[in-house]
């Protein structure tokens, strides 16, 4: 407690002398183009206060006292600006944005004016600004907004944005494409997949509170990286603060179906698992060689003995309420009261407890014969418990030097772990033997943690302003899973254990204990120069040029263990061990060779070759990128990327080894054109050629089991990368005040998509594989507006103005065209379906109140997602969907103590509509009558309160 009181103290120091008067913190930029004015005047009428701003644009005024302020403006070759009523209160920081009209020419020379306009009133226009002149037809959320929402997560943001959607509350669906299609980077620097066995990263992992703006970039530009079709997801954590402050969060929260119930969770814990940190309870023990096939079954009885301290049983215990805490500390240090040092300090915890419990049924059924019977495999109820466990450490600084020249350096950290228990309970083999019934515990431990680490460079240099930037970021994801651990009864009255005869496996039996780690880095170094210039009297043209390089490597291990029965040479088992509980059956006592002369258990290896890989991949690129304009209303950006990529894996298939070394060089143009209709309405049409390549898990020829779904998945060594060709339209109007419309229209022709489809030889397995082509194409739209505009009020400051309605849509179809599976007979190619992953339709809505004078705020959110193949079948098997459900969240939130205290209450879910998969027999691509339910959950409700509190 002393240490606790003690680091309270130090934070109400370091706030007190760190405290300042108010200041205003401002950009300058153009009206034209969006584009910032580097050193722009910018001085405070009455004051002898004067500011440069920099290479960014930016400009600080430090130590004011609170009153109203005006400030002139002047930039060479653009009017001057006046604005009038800054109003600034005690300690407090005043955004203002300026935005200056470039001079006039006419026949009689140079025109030039001076303008006046009011703080408010030029906060608004430039915002406008920023967002008209996107180079990218691109989607995002502030950090502003994400305040005003329920968000928890990264994910949860995500699927706000239009055209956007996340599957398994974790992976981005953009455009109707799934996750594979997407690129992730964090402050400009790629992220690693953090899934072994899929291409995707895991969005839950960061918490919104570390976000300063999310934004989907959906057309490719030459400077943007080529390896995408739905979008790149680019996250901004937050930077250097406007001032110094502490904020300490803190909330708990209420699950409809576990909260103050009794929830299920495996005996077999560490004593750091509040952490989401393994302390070894679960790995492999010491002493286990690294393989036993050289050993008799008398050592593997010997050996078996070493898991004498595990616990195989499970326990009930009452849940307690979800659980959030956040500590917060910025500092920004002046130097001649000029900005020089700012950094952030976050640290974000949380713990939720979640189930899904349902049914899941498996079915056979030959599709391809109409009218075939649906027979009925196994029926099973299960309830999966989770315990999730998110740490996010956030640490970043910046060094100003001068106006031309920034350092940075940015650090995240983040642990995920989800700590699982699956209950199953049913019936195996219905079609066969309809009275056995089957019981099964799986425990299921798996940890993210990831690190990413940039530094930044920005410096202007030169009489003609060139502009070079530069990162250099490392990047790595740690993906440990210790154990996943299985017991497994069958029977008719009485239940005894079931152990697999043979070799065993990851899907069936008792006493398999899986683990595997995956360590995966990716080290990339960039640099850009922009260079501006004049063009037809246009002061707002650049090129742009640049190259980069990217070395990625993976190092997968997996084992597969089990305890088994010693039945062996003069040994013959005990079989009444099998009538014992969970918790019984592998006492210390019970393995190797028991007291009364029988067999005990020993232990077995089921690892096989293909149970570990090695890969890398190396990207070195060039492009070059032209942003031309042309009578101050048409715009070109126009240029080519080009990526040499090489892929290398090392693995098994079976006992063969499989050395893949392939590289290809990309040349892929692109060109965007946007034509200013007016002032506040733009029309873009944009073409590109963009990539999608394997991920190494999809290449390997490992195979893993998902205790969950019943699915193995394996690999397929002969994947080529895909390559897409990206069509979009776009119409943009900006009225003002926030508000937007936008309407486009996009069109995608792939060759050799990578999608997961059914084994139409082996049931229950699904693989990688290429298919020949696909076309997508779709429709999207956006509002958003304010109800006093509906109205037709137009007072500022009017209540109605207030209110905030804004929503987005989208609509997508797709066609694939498949190729046979090998040497498969080629009818088995299904010629009339969606790509797997892909939603027919997203639809976002929500309504919000922002009163400033009150501090009350409250946002009603609706998310509804179509039905969409979670996995493709063939010609024999039906398409596995994942049925649309409708998502409402509220919030309520309130600032107390003139702005100090905020309290937040959200509601999450609040329809709690059930989570379905469903295998489409009929073909409609809906839910129909001849389709039937593989599994059903009942999702929760979730209710928090927090409080923040801002020093």
């Amino acid at each position: 407690m002393r240490r606790f009181y003690f680091l309270w103290y130090l934070f109400f120091i370091s706030n007190t002398i760190l405290a300042q008067t108010s200041k205003i913190s401002g950009k300058v930029i153009s009206a034209s183009s969006g584009q910032v004015l580097s050193n722009a005047t910018v001085f405070i009428i009455g004051k002898s206060k004067t500011a440069i701003a920099d290479q960014n644009g930016s400009f600080t005024f430090s130590k004011l006292l609170a009153g109203t302020y005006s400030m002139r403006c002047s930039y060479i070759g653009y009017n001057e600006k006046i604005i009038d009523e800054i109003i600034i209160k005690n300690d407090e920081i005043v955004p203002v944005t300026i935005s200056l009209d470039e001079k006039k020419t006419t026949n009689e020379g140079i025109i030039v004016t001076t303008t006046r306009i009011r703080a408010a009133r030029e906060s608004v226009a430039s915002l406008l600004i920023a967002q008209k002149n996107s180079a990218n037809v691109s989607d995002g959320v502030s950090a502003e907004s994400i305040r005003k929402t329920p968000d928890r997560s990264t994910s949860d943001v995500i699927k706000r944005i239009s055209g956007a959607s996340i599957q398994d509350d974790r992976f981005a669906i953009i455009r109707g494409l799934n996750d594979r299609y997407n690129a992730a980077f964090i402050n400009g620097a790629p992220l690693p997949s953090t899934e072994s066995d899929r291409k995707a990263f895991a969005f839950d992992i960061f918490p919104s509170a570390i976000l300063d703006n999310l934004i989907i970039y959906k057309t490719a530009t030459p400077d943007k990286s080529g390896e995408f079709s739905g979008g790149i997801i680019d996250i901004t954590t937050k930077s250097i603060p406007a001032k110094s402050f502490t904020s300490v969060s803190i909330g708990g929260g209420y699950n409809s179906l576990l909260t103050k119930e009794g929830r299920y969770s495996s005996k077999n814990k560490g004593k750091r698992d509040w952490l989401g940190v393994d302390d070894g309870t679960r790995g492999i023990p010491a002493g286990v060689p690294d393989t036993l096939s050289f050993l008799n079954p008398s050592q593997r009885a010997e050996i078996a003995k070493l898991y004498g301290n595990r616990k195989w049983g499970i326990k009930q215990k009452k849940t307690s309420p979800n659980f959030n805490f956040q500590l917060a500390k910025g500092f920004n240090i002046e130097r001649k009261q000029k900005e020089f040092l700012g950094a952030l300090f976050a640290l974000t915890y949380n713990r939720n407890f979640t189930l899904n419990q349902g049914d899941r049924t498996g079915f056979n059924s030959d599709v391809s014969v109409q009218g075939s019977p649906i027979v009925s495999k196994n029926s099973y109820k299960d309830s999966l418990y989770d315990e999730e466990i998110v740490w996010a450490a956030l640490g970043n600084i910046s060094i100003k030097i001068n106006n031309n020249n920034n350092i940075g350096f940015k650090n995240n950290f983040s642990i995920n772990t989800d700590n699982k228990l699956l209950k199953r309970f049913g019936f195996s083999d219905i079609s066969n033997d309809p009275d056995l019934k089957l019981k099964e515990n799986v425990s299921l431990y798996t940890s993210n943690q990831i690190y990413s680490s940039q530094v930044i460079g920005e410096h202007q240099v030169g009489p003609v302003k060139t502009k070079i930037t530069w990162l250099a970021a490392y990047s790595t994801v740690k993906r440990e899973v210790p154990d996943i651990s299985r017991l497994t009864y069958t029977g008719y009255d009485g239940l005894s254990a079931n152990f697999s005869s043979g070799t065993i496996s990851q899907n069936s039996g008792s006493g398999t204990m899986f683990s595997s780690n995956s360590d995966e880095n990716i080290k990339s170094i960039k640099a850009d120069i922009y260079q501006p210039y004049t063009f037809m009297k246009s002061l707002q043209n650049f090129i742009k040029i640049g190259g980069g390089f990217q070395k990625r490597e993976r190092d997968f291990t997996s084992r597969l263990l089990g305890l088994s029965k010693y039945n062996a040479g003069n040994v013959s088992f005990d079989y009444n061990l099998l009538d014992l509980p969970e918790d019984q059956i592998f006492l210390p006592e019970h393995l190797g060779i028991l007291k009364n002369g029988k067999g005990g258990f020993l232990l077995n290896d089921g690892t096989l070759p293909k149970s570990s890989y090695d890969a890398a991949s190396q990207i070195s690129y060039v492009y070059f990128m032209n942003d031309q304009r042309f009578f101050k209303t048409v715009r070109l950006i126009y240029g080519a990327r080009i990526e040499r990529f090489n892929q290398k894996l090392n693995s098994f298939s079976d006992v063969n080894p499989v050395n893949l070394n392939t590289a290809v060089t990309d040349f892929l143009p692109s060109v965007n054109f946007v034509y200013s209709v007016t002032s506040k309405m733009n029309v873009r049409l944009s073409y590109s050629v963009t990539v999608n390549r394997p991920e190494f898990r999809e290449l390997a020829p490992f195979l893993f089991y998902d205790n969950v779904s019943q699915y193995t998945y394996e690999g397929y060594d002969s994947l080529r990368r895909a390559k897409i060709k990206n069509y979009d339209f776009r119409y943009e109007f900006f009225p003002g005040k926030e508000q937007l419309f936008s309407i486009s229209v996009f069109y995608k022709d792939f060759t050799d998509p990578i999608e997961i489809v059914s084994n139409p030889i082996f049931d229950n397995i699904a693989l990688y594989q290429n298919a020949r082509s696909a076309k997508v194409y779709g429709l999207e739209a956006e509002f958003r507006t304010l109800i006093s505009t509906l109205l037709g009020i137009a007072r500022e400051g009017a209540f109605l103005s207030k209110f905030t309605l804004a929503g987005n849509g989208a609509y997508t179809k797709s066609n694939v065209k498949l190729r046979p599976f090998g040497a498969l007979d080629p009818r088995l190619a299904v010629t009339d379906r969606s790509l797997q992953g892909q939603s027919p339709y997203i639809i976002n809505g929500s309504a919000g109140f922002n009163d400033e004078k009150t501090g009350l705020s409250s946002t009603v959110s609706v998310n509804r997602v179509g039905d969409k193949i979670s996995l493709a079948g063939t010609i024999y098997d039906a398409d596995l969907y994942e049925k649309a459900r409708t998502v409402v969240d509220f919030q309520l939130a309130k600032f107390f103590l003139k702005n100090k205290l905020e309290l937040k209450f959200t509601a999450r879910d609040i329809l709690a509509q059930d989570i379905r998969f469903y295998y489409d027999f009929d073909k409609s691509k809906s839910f129909s009558g001849g389709d039937q339910n593989y599994s059903s959950y009942i999702a929760p409700k979730v209710f928090t309160l927090n409080a923040t509190y801002k020093f």
